[in-house]
């Protein structure tokens, strides 16, 4: 009954954000928050919005898989979505990891908009999205194994969607993934803002201000009893990689994403 009540839940929402896309006027020059799931994009996103008292949309669901698959292979047209959808694009501030991995079209659709990418050690970015669906990251694949994983969600774990081979296991496509999501960074890195999960960590306040003067929005709103605020569930932030992943894993994951670590301050635990 409770899963029930929760879905009728999402799909009251969902028609609420159809039916005010019919007035909605989308915003051509919104600030666009992007980087991998479970990066900490929802949580600096709600607080950058609230520190500037900026209208928001957290998370676009007409984008989620397999819809941003078919985008990325040119089967449907991301402006088209924009269209239809004007609701999820008319705010001050509009955040969506998906849209990391178009984000060739999102660019073209909102060449005035402003774009941050948060970025986070791929080794916690992949051990606390394996943390939401419930998989253990030692694992020397997931064949046969019995966990309830959306389709969706095993699309994410299919290391051909992001560039690597069928003979990879599901860390090695999560950090295909991750690499990815990077990559859409350093393409387009002149446009946008970097912003580490780490630093933001280390001085969620201070992270937050810096930002929104960068971007020029003045604080209107005291956000210092909303900073510890939980946006999404908490990962294993306590375990060690080495036993999140085992050896085997951790190393592997660490060789496929090395060479964007290094850029980006993280170093190999494994060496």
């Amino acid at each position: 009954m409770a899963e029930l009540l929760i879905q009728i839940k999402k799909y009251r929402k969902r028609l609420a954000c159809y039916v005010k896309s019919w007035f909605a006027t989308v915003n051509e020059r919104p600030i666009v928050v992007l980087g991998n799931q479970k990066s900490g994009t929802s949580a600096i996103a709600h607080l950058l919005a609230d520190f500037g008292g900026l209208s928001k949309i957290i998370d676009i669901p007409p984008l989620w898989s397999p819809v941003v698959l078919k985008i990325m292979r040119g089967e449907i047209d991301f402006a088209s979505i924009v269209k239809r959808r004007r609701f999820y694009f008319s705010t001050d501030l509009i955040k969506e990891p998906s849209m990391t991995f178009i984000t060739d079209r999102v660019i073209a659709r909102f060449p005035n908009a402003r774009y941050i990418f948060i970025i986070r050690d791929p080794r916690d970015n992949i051990r606390s999205i394996l943390n939401r669906i419930n998989v253990p990251g030692h694992l020397p694949g997931l064949d046969g194994k019995a966990f309830k994983i959306k389709s969706s969600q095993r699309i994410m774990l299919d290391p051909s969607t992001w560039g690597g081979n069928k003979t990879e296991n599901y860390v090695e496509a999560l950090a295909h993934k991750w690499n990815k999501a990077v990559d859409n960074y350093v393409f387009y890195r002149e446009r946008m803002i970097l912003a580490k999960y780490e630093e933001f960590l280390a001085d969620k306040y201070g992270f937050i201000a810096s930002l929104a003067k960068q971007l020029g929005i003045s604080e209107r709103v005291d956000i210092k009893d909303k900073l510890d605020v939980q946006y999404q569930p908490l990962g294993d932030r306590n375990v060690l990689w080495k036993d999140f992943f085992g050896i085997e894993n951790l190393m592997r994951l660490e060789r496929i994403c090395s060479a964007r670590m290094k850029e980006f301050g993280y170093s190999e635990s494994s060496k």
